[in-house]
């Protein structure tokens, strides 16, 4: 069995796609991907690097390639270094999937086809995803959400709607075209996209995303644009799969917030570090495994993200969370994004403003604020005004290159 297989058992007439306007059914999927397969050297096994600009073209080489001797990787055309992978690619590989890069040069991991697969009933499940979802999804699959998201749809006969443009008025309105009712974004497009709704759209029924932190605040934003959403927020990794989610009516003031596991994953907290026992973890990880994420259990037994390991610094003797300030910042009102980062060893913050808030707020006016959050030490010492926060493929905020943002 292999995911074009899977997608072969569809019946051929369904809408698995619609992109750019462009309508692509099941069996023309399973035609185009069969050519290519057919079309290639498959005898001589090796990685099949896939960088097509469109969705449909990454989806049917990856479909061509997967389940063969060759096991293909999507990256994105922004990667100007392929990652090399750190041991020989497994004979049980059927692809090979990137973490976020944001530390650097994107990992490879390399998955079987049951480690998502098998995976599929309980997270369509939670996700409320069935053969009658029409899902709205914006960006490449070299981001693993957005081909895992894909896969998984396809896996109920249930259809994709994507536009290229980052233009959010031109996803809603490709949203009442194609009559999505569910949407599948990470939290800063969701803002974007909810921002820029022209009225109440009420045929959106359930609303997925993750890879940063989604506040109250949001929660209320989305409701507003889509009243009838159940919105579901969830904490996972490309190397582990899903590992915790929440639903919006349990969600808190906290936006670390990322609650209660899954089906079938444990969770495990030594020294505030992070370890996942899952079976549906990445070809070559030890169980339990950690990926550096940092986080503890609330008295309410929900999971809270503290972000990676790397993105806690010692100062004076303290280690002080960056993502807990990060959270801290987009908890207030006149925030939309945040990212925080040592320099010179001073904490420094960089705040994209909420477009609807009145003006630039005063610099003591956020501090205020952020004093009754944090403890002193945990204070930024700069806090720098920016239009966007430099991101990668996966939508997340690249440390090393925030200083380029600052316009001073």
């Amino acid at each position: 069995m292999d995911y074009l297989e899977m997608i072969r058992a569809v019946p051929a007439h369904r809408t698995a796609l619609i992109e750019d306007s462009n309508c692509y059914t099941y069996g023309s999927i399973v035609r185009d991907a069969d050519e290519i397969r057919h079309q290639s050297d498959l005898l001589d096994p090796g990685l099949e690097w896939i960088d097509e600009a469109s969705v449909y073209g990454q989806l049917i080489r990856f479909l061509a390639y997967s389940g063969t001797n060759k096991v293909p990787v999507i990256i994105s055309r922004e990667t100007t270094r392929r990652p090399i992978p750190g041991s020989p690619v497994p004979s049980t590989a059927c692809m090979g999937v990137l973490t976020s890069g944001t530390t650097g040069v994107p990992k490879i991991w390399f998955r079987t086809f049951e480690s998502w697969h098998s995976f599929f009933p309980t997270q369509n499940h939670i996700f409320g995803i069935n053969s009658s979802s029409r899902m709205l999804v914006h960006g490449s699959l070299a981001f693993t959400g957005n081909l895992n998201m894909y896969l998984s749809l396809m896996s109920e006969g249930a259809s994709a709607i994507t536009c290229s443009p980052v233009y959010p008025p031109a996803w809603n309105q490709a949203m009442v075209d194609y009559q999505a009712n569910g949407v599948y974004l990470i939290p800063s497009k969701l803002r974007l996209l909810a921002r820029t709704a022209s009225g109440c759209n009420p045929y959106i029924k359930t609303i997925v995303s993750g890879s940063q932190s989604l506040g109250l605040g949001d929660i209320r934003l989305l409701r507003t644009a889509y009243p009838n959403n159940q919105c579901t927020l969830y904490y996972g990794a490309s190397e582990l799969s899903f590992v915790s989610f929440i639903r919006d009516s349990q969600m808190n003031d906290d936006p670390a917030c990322v609650g209660l596991p899954f089906p079938g994953i444990n969770i495990m907290i030594k020294n505030n570090e992070i370890s996942v026992d899952t079976p549906y973890r990445a070809l070559g990880l030890p169980t339990p495994c950690s990926v550096g994420d940092m986080g503890y259990t609330g008295a309410d037994g929900y999971l809270y993200l503290l972000g990676r390991k790397n993105n806690v610094y010692n100062i004076h003797g303290r280690k002080i969370s960056a993502s807990l300030i990060e959270h801290a910042l987009m908890a207030l009102d006149e925030v939309d994004e945040a990212a925080v980062t040592l320099e010179h060893g001073a904490l420094t913050a960089y705040v994209v403003l909420n477009p609807q808030s009145e003006g630039t707020p005063a610099y003591c006016l956020l501090m205020e604020q952020l004093k009754q959050r944090l403890n002193p030490y945990e204070l930024p010492r700069r806090i720098i005004y920016t239009k966007e926060l430099p991101k990668n493929s996966s939508g997340k905020p690249v440390p090393s290159l925030l200083s380029a943002a600052d316009p001073h």
